[in-house]
């Protein structure tokens, strides 16, 4: 990740917690795990130079999103059925369901609206590997970068198109 740090916030939750995802929702329940959730994403959104991983329901709550939004935020959009092959032999608690890929789309529905508010949507095809995802997200934030400035660069444009040359 060059100079950046890559956190991942359910690695951390489990490292916290002695238990894997499933675990904690198992003998804690989907709102517990949300809290200890939005918890460790308290402790790193303030980070600087990083990279925040997060699971797909970490939207669902206002006070994530909002600290979510101090960065820029990337969507990975990505097909249920290519997400279910990638996360084939995992046990995802949420789709421990008679029909998972359908209990997906269903999850991807109700989220959707979140997901479309990031910054920047990359749309990830089965045949990218994590190489080729990242590659991709690396040209779209550069490219969203371009065409979004920090304000004190159109600040200082402005500045030196109206005749101040003092601005360096």
């Amino acid at each position: 990740m060059g100079t950046y740090n890559f956190l991942d916030t359910d690695s951390i939750l489990e490292r916290a917690s002695g238990m894997t995802i499933p675990q904690i929702f198992e003998t804690e329940g989907e709102d517990s795990f949300r809290d200890a959730e939005a918890k460790v994403l308290d402790s790193v959104h303030a980070h600087v130079r990083c990279v925040v991983s997060t699971g797909g329901g970490m939207v669902l709550r206002n006070q994530n999103w909002s600290k979510l939004q101090t960065g820029l935020v990337v969507y990975l959009k990505v097909e249920p059925e290519v997400i279910m092959k990638r996360i084939e032999g995992t046990d995802r608690p949420l789709l421990q369901t008679d029909d998972p890929l359908n209990t997906l789309r269903k999850l991807m529905a109700e989220r959707k609206q979140k997901y479309e508010q990031a910054d920047v949507t990359v749309e990830v095809h089965g045949s990218m590997d994590v190489a080729g995802a990242a590659d991709a997200v690396i040209r779209a934030l550069h490219d969203f970068i371009d065409e979004n400035p920090p304000a004190w660069k159109m600040a200082k444009a402005k500045a030196q198109a109206d005749g101040l040359d003092w601005v360096n």
